[in-house]
């Protein structure tokens, strides 16, 4: 039984595709869908048994595939389409992470990180307005990008390429679909407990990460997918080519400790 809240977000009978749907903000974000009354496509290269199982079979798909793989964003919007007549809503969020250096790189995975972070938005993007404009839809693009796109670390040269031109992706989108009606806008996460994210710390390490956080604390995938949720509802009407930071204030202190 979808929640009263949904008809105050718009989103009931609405239907999404959220890309790397298997696990972290992907699989948080398809869960509070459900739960609004969205059917929702969900793609990613693999789903976890069991833990997906929860979500109401009714009005979800999961599709196996790879966002990298040209073909894969046409067939799964054939797919939504035959399945629920429409799609209002793309999040585009499947994300790789290769660490290295600009003199460590090897080219097959500056362009495996380039062809699922970029690539794949743009092919998703791409296919879901196309359909919106031949349909007259006036849909919702949520694009995931990272504050790893606004500042700098050492050591992710590549996924922080990515997330900073999904960025300048979004707002450019946002510009080419606004006559048809198609907002188009972005979160930029800051440090959230997903396997991509904390999942490489070790208690010091996550100690020292909540400490340089004001709000001393590390999101949660239903925090990052919560924002999701505002961008692709009626709350976010009058909103395009805008870029949500959801980083506990981390991107906002710039204090240096001992200076003053």
């Amino acid at each position: 039984m979808p929640s009263p809240e949904s008809r105050v977000l718009g989103l009931l009978g609405k239907t999404a595709i959220v890309t790397g749907a298997g696990r972290g903000i992907g699989q948080s974000t398809v869960a509070l869908l459900t739960t609004l009354g969205v059917n929702v496509v969900a793609v990613d290269r693999k789903f976890q048994p069991g833990v997906d199982d929860r979500h109401n079979q009714d009005n979800l798909i999961r599709l196996v595939a790879d966002v990298a793989d040209p073909s894969c964003a046409k067939a799964t919007v054939k797919r939504c389409t035959e399945q629920y007549g429409t799609v209002n809503i793309l999040v585009n969020n499947a994300a790789v992470n290769i660490a290295g250096a600009l003199l460590d790189f090897k080219d097959r995975e500056w362009d495996r990180v380039m062809d699922v972070n970029l690539k794949g938005y743009r092919n998703f993007a791409r296919a879901v307005a196309t359909f919106m404009i031949r349909k007259k839809i006036e849909g919702r693009i949520v694009n995931i990008s990272a504050v790893d796109g606004v500042m700098a670390e050492p050591g992710i040269l590549s996924y922080s390429a990515s997330k900073g031109a999904i960025i300048a992706f979004t707002k450019c989108l946002a510009i080419e679909l606004a006559p048809y009606g198609i907002r188009v806008n972005a979160v930029a996460p800051g440090w959230c407990d997903t396997p991509g994210g904390t999942g490489q710390l070790n208690t010091k390490s996550r100690k020292s990460v909540i400490k340089r956080i004001p709000l001393h604390y590390i999101a949660s995938p239903d925090d990052i997918a919560k924002a999701i949720i505002f961008l692709a509802s009626d709350l976010s009407r009058y909103s395009t080519g805008s870029i949500v930071v959801v980083d506990g204030g981390l991107t906002s202190d710039i204090s240096i400790p001992g200076l003053i």
